[in-house]
Order: structure tokens, then C-alpha cells, then sequence
């Protein structure tokens, strides 16, 4: 009656593969996977479903590998071979160390159960007795049925159901996308089951919709602004301003009556993703400060998305727990406002050297500033950063960091406003500045990398 969840035999396999091996050997196992000709897609993907089968979701603590990998495989496209190799051994380091802590387990995913309910029930019931709290592993089962029967329907019903909680927590969405983003990368959808219930065991664990169904009732209907092809640029500098400035909880009332004085898509997305840069650079706050923003902004911009998930998306972002920490803390902001520095043509090299050696971030911050109003490469600024960040951090930060710059770098590229973009890559730089770990790589870390690097 109680089956492991398995798939086909060369899965299970390589999921055995990593069951077997100690920590200290992950490197050793990389290295057999790339020479069986595994993908870098095949290769966080299976640390993905490793996460997903063997580690308990159910929070406070979650197995970040299930959704953090998309983002790390997505950055690595920027990273040279060498810290490629890298990037996905801190990803595996991470998930080796999961996979035997215990808060995290032990713990497997059995086989889910059949559901005596029809289609359409599973449905209407899905997201009411989600959030009641109370049939969490219902809900887990009705995932499992809802990702058989529909892939794509199911991939917005999951979604609202996150989007609902992310003020609670950003995770809570972020562990829903970020897992959709690597099934779509890695085509990896025939494994969806594993990460649906890794995420319903978290949404369905202590779920809290207040702030979300309070908003709701302030800004009913699926309106959404309008894409015009324009921004203005003074509306959209008010809007950042009083969005970094207001107090929290007020954010979601600015965004409405912007929109509701016609403010069009493209100003209020600008400000959005500003200010939540411009609230990081102050702070000095971690990387999580902005990758829940982030997320919320890919909902915005996708187009496939449904009228009643972005009409929710357009105006909740700034209003996570994260935003609120950030705010409730202005009194020790270093630095009370993100200001243009004097225009200075400057070397990659000299921002490097800023970042490895300023523990404040606050001198590697405006060197990366002037590095990119001297027009500097914001792809190569990002990549180095990365670098730094793999090269002087924990799995744990470095994973984080990693991810956090990617987004910052897209913002980037998105932003129709060049003269304020480079708050995003200067933000982050900062981060990176205050993780650098003086002592180096991780030992272990560094011993697997070097091990490996004769295959570039």
C-alpha cells in the first residue's frame, strides 16, 4: 500500500547514486555524471528531485533545492566553464547537506493516493481547503491529480494559491515558480508530481492569506495597467520615491491608486522594480530583499499568465515580509538613499578589488555605479559578482547570491529608465561585498572544484 514515488530505472539509479555518496565525495559523482554525458540541465534537475523526494517541506525549514537550482543553472549561462563546475557544486554541496540534516528528515515521498472526487471537484475544493489549514495532505494528493490531468491549468491554479501567500512569506511563491522554471528549462515535466507536493506540503503547512484577501477586497476584479511602449519618467520617479518611503503596508494602496489615476504597465513595473533595488542598496539587507520582487515582476511580464493572478501581481510585491523587516529597521540604514556618485571611467578590476575588500559594500557599490555609467558591460559585471560570490561563500549564501543577481542583471536589461538601471547591479554588488568570506571558498568546496576542473 505505501510505494515509494519512483520514476524510470536510470532515475532511480542516479537518485540512489546520491543516497550513496558521502558528502565529501560529491565531486567525484559530478564528474561521473558528465562523463555518462549528462546534461548541466539533467544534473540540477536530479539534485531538484533528490530535494523533492528526501526532505520534508513542511517548514518552517524547506529544502531550498527544489526551486533554487532553476535559478542557479539559469545565471550559470553567464558563467564561464570553469565556474560553471562551480556553480553546481555549491548547488550539490547544498543538497548533499539537506539531504542529511535533521531538520530536514529523514523523510520520503511515498506514492500519492486516487481521490474518489472527479475532476471538476478537485478544482473548486483545491485552493478553499488549502488554506483552511486543516487538509494538507489532501491537498498534496489533489496536486498530484491536478498535474496528470492538466500540466498548464495547474500551473496557474498552484500559482495563485502562492501568490495569495507570499506576503506571509516570498518563499511561498518562490517555491512554486522557481520549480516551474526548471521542469521548463530541463523539460523536465514528466517529474512535476514530486515538486507540486513539495510545494503544497509547504503552502498547506500554517497558510496565511490576510494581507492578500485584505488587498483583494480594496482592489476586486482582474484590471491590470496597460502596456504602452513608454514610460514616465517623472511619475515613475514619484511612484519609487513614495514607494521606498511609505511606511509598510502602505505599498499596495500607492500601486492601486497609481493605476487607478491611468499610471500605464511599463511606469509602475519601473518603479516596482527601483524602489525594491533602491530599498536593498540602503538596507543592506541580504539577497532576499528582492528575489521575491522579482518573482512577482516574471508574473507581470509573462503574458500567458491569467488577468486574475497579475491583476493581484501588479500591486503586491512590495508588500512581503521582507519589505517589512527592511523597513522596520531604517534606523540602522547605512546609507539613507542610493545618489549618484561623480562620473568616473573605471575598470572591472578596480570594482573587484572594491567588493573582495570592503566589508561595508558601500565602496564596492559605487565603484560598480560608476563601472556602469561609464558604460560598462552590465552581463560581465553580473558575471564577476557571481564569481566572487562562488568563490567566498557558503553553498547556502552563494546559491542565494547567485540567484539574487541574475534577477538584478534582468532588471537591468528590462528597465526602459538607463539612467536609474544601474541601482540593480549596484544593490547587489553591496550584498556581495558584505558575504565575502575572508578565509575563502569553503575548504571542501575548493578541494571538489579543483578535483574537477581538468574536465574544461
Amino acid at each position: 500500500m505505501h510505494t515509494l514515488l519512483s520514476w524510470d530505472d536510470v532515475t532511480e539509479k542516479r537518485l540512489r547514486q546520491i543516497e550513496d555518496t558521502p558528502y565529501e565525495e560529491v565531486a567525484g559523482l559530478v564528474r561521473h555524471w558528465r562523463n555518462a554525458r549528462m546534461s548541466w540541465q539533467d544534473v540540477y534537475l536530479l539534485l531538484a528531485l533528490a530535494s523533492a523526494r528526501w526532505v520534508d517541506h513542511r517548514g518552517p525549514f524547506i529544502g531550498h533545492g527544489t526551486f533554487n537550482g532553476g535559478a542557479v543553472l539559469r545565471a550559470s549561462s553567464i558563467l564561464s566553464p570553469r565556474y560553471k563546475i562551480l556553480a553546481v557544486l555549491q548547488m550539490a554541496g547544498y543538497v548533499f547537506a539537506l539531504l542529511r540534516h535533521p531538520n530536514y528528515g529523514p523523510y520520503v515521498m511515498l506514492e500519492s493516493f486516487e481521490l474518489a472526487e472527479d475532476a471538476s471537484e478537485t478544482v473548486s475544493s483545491f485552493i478553499s481547503d488549502l488554506e483552511s489549514g486543516e487538509k494538507a495532505l489532501l491537498s498534496e494528493h489533489r496536486a498530484a491529480r491536478l498535474v496528470q490531468r492538466s500540466t498548464q491549468d495547474s500551473r496557474w491554479l498552484m500559482l495563485w494559491a502562492a501568490l495569495r501567500q507570499y506576503p506571509e512569506n516570498e518563499h511561498r511563491l518562490l517555491i512554486v515558480q522557481r520549480a516551474f522554471d526548471l521542469l521548463d528549462d530541463t523539460h523536465g515535466w514528466r517529474y512535476a508530481e514530486a515538486f507540486y507536493r513539495a510545494a503544497i506540503q509547504y503552502l498547506g503547512n500554517r497558510p496565511q492569506t490576510i494581507l492578500a484577501n485584505q488587498v483583494l477586497t480594496q482592489w476586486p476584479g482582474d484590471d491590470c495597467p496597460e502596456f504602452t511602449g513608454t514610460i514616465d519618467i517623472k511619475r515613475c520617479e514619484e511612484l519609487c520615491s513614495n514607494l521606498v518611503a511609505a511606511d509598510f503596508g502602505q505599498e499596495a494602496d500607492i500601486l492601486m491608486a497609481s493605476i487607478r489615476r491611468h499610471a500605464n504597465a511599463e511606469t509602475v513595473r519601473e518603479a516596482i522594480a527601483l524602489a525594491s533595488s533602491a530599498l536593498l542598496y540602503s538596507s543592506a539587507f541580504d539577497a532576499h530583499a528582492v528575489t521575491g520582487v522579482h518573482s512577482v515582476l516574471d508574473l507581470v511580464d509573462d503574458s500567458r499568465c491569467p488577468s486574475n493572478i497579475r491583476h493581484l501581481a501588479w500591486v503586491i510585491g512590495l508588500s512581503s515580509s521582507r519589505t517589512r523587516r527592511q523597513k522596520q529597521d531604517r534606523a540602522r540604514w547605512t546609507s539613507r538613499e542610493a545618489k549618484l556618485g561623480p562620473r568616473a571611467q573605471i575598470g572591472l578590476d578596480h570594482v573587484i578589488d572594491c567588493v573582495m575588500h570592503d566589508p561595508s559594500g558601500q565602496e564596492g557599490a559605487a565603484r560598480a555605479q560608476q563601472f556602469l555609467l561609464s558604460g560598462g558591460d552590465p552581463e560581465q559585471l553580473a558575471g564577476v559578482l557571481m564569481e566572487i560570490s562562488l568563490t567566498t561563500s557558503e553553498p547556502f549564501d552563494a546559491i542565494h547570491n547567485v540567484k539574487m543577481l541574475w534577477g538584478l542583471l534582468n532588471q537591468t536589461r528590462k528597465s526602459l529608465w538607463p539612467e536609474r538601471s544601474w541601482i540593480h547591479l549596484s544593490a547587489g554588488a553591496r550584498v556581495v561585498a558584505m558575504s565575502v568570506n575572508p578565509s575563502g571558498l569553503r575548504e571542501d568546496i575548493d578541494e571538489q572544484w579543483r578535483q574537477v576542473l581538468f574536465d574544461v
